[in-house]
């Protein structure tokens, strides 16, 4: 198999690995930068042929070639602005695909390394004997470059791995609750059950005196396993109870206890001054369950 054939392959493995409705806004968004690319580019012909007539008219005056079509406070036009506004629109691509499968598909995404695989790199050692040629060609590869959203479909399964993407928010949910649970250092748990309650230790929460009264916070840690119990709670991303979605959006809290009437899994939170937290369940059966799905295992 030559190496054409070989990317041409990948590309539509890439290609059928998302929905249609994927599928539509991807195609929507490269046709959308092929047309600007190729808009800019007659914009930047009409622009120098535009300059050529002022300059031919205005030359026995020594007067500038863009004397009647730049002003200080209205239109700002140049070769320069032109092409660095085509350099822009390949960072700006990858940016909004990136973004959409990102908020899509509840995982994160290094938009940085996705950019700096499939952009050239400008040369930063100004001091280079060859750097004028340096800087020529990567002008030029910005010029020529062509972006397809199969290319930035394939630098974002390489990083889930393979994985499909439903896979990996569901990896990444259930990592963030796995740091929350455990000790690094020594493989501890820092949650133990008591029949249909989890109990966390270890500043899951914290408590500060304010003005005679008190006000409670829990912790980052805290919030992502509630946001497993969340997923654990409806099966789905993006989709909160909203008594569960009230404690996930404060900072923090006058109440020390929390109840979930519209949960099934999911009964009731109470934090203590000593920095634990307790989850309690509808029943010993779901506890257990959460912990074994969420808190031990990573898929």
């Amino acid at each position: 198999m030559n190496l054409l054939t070989k990317f041409e392959t990948v590309e539509i493995k890439a290609d059928t690995r998302i929905s249609e409705t994927d599928r539509n806004f991807c195609a929507a968004h490269q046709a959308a930068y092929e047309s600007a690319r190729t808009s800019l580019a007659e914009l930047g012909f009409i622009w120098n042929d535009m300059l050529n007539q002022q300059s031919e008219l205005l030359t026995p005056t020594g007067a500038s070639s863009e004397t009647y079509l730049v002003t200080y406070d209205a239109l700002k036009l140049s070769d320069y602005a032109i092409q660095q506004q085509i350099h822009s629109l390949h960072p700006q691509f990858i940016s909004q695909i990136v973004s959409y499968f990102s908020k899509t598909y509840h995982f994160s995404i290094n938009t940085n390394e996705i950019t700096y695989n499939l952009i050239p790199q400008k040369p930063a050692d100004r001091w280079k004997d060859n750097y004028k040629e340096l800087i020529e060609k990567y002008m030029k590869d910005m010029d020529e470059l062509s972006l397809s959203y199969t290319d930035v479909l394939e630098q974002i399964f390489l990083q889930t791995g393979g994985r499909a993407f439903f896979e990996q928010a569901l990896h990444e949910l259930k990592e963030k609750c796995h740091q929350a649970a455990w000790i690094t250092s020594n493989g501890k748990p820092r949650f133990e059950q008591k029949k249909s309650t989890i109990q966390f230790t270890g500043y899951a929460c914290s408590f500060r005196d304010w003005y005679g009264g008190g006000v409670w916070e829990l912790s980052s840690g805290t919030k992502d396993i509630l946001r497993g119990i969340a997923h654990f709670e409806t099966g789905m991303f993006g989709t909160v109870p909203c008594s569960l979605s009230r404690i996930l959006g404060r900072y923090d809290s006058s109440d020390s206890q929390h109840e979930f009437p519209d949960c099934e899994k999911l009964q009731s939170l109470r934090m203590f001054k000593n920095g634990r937290v307790d989850i309690k369940f509808t029943s010993e059966a779901h506890a257990a369950q959460f912990i074994e799905d969420y808190l031990k295992t990573i898929c």
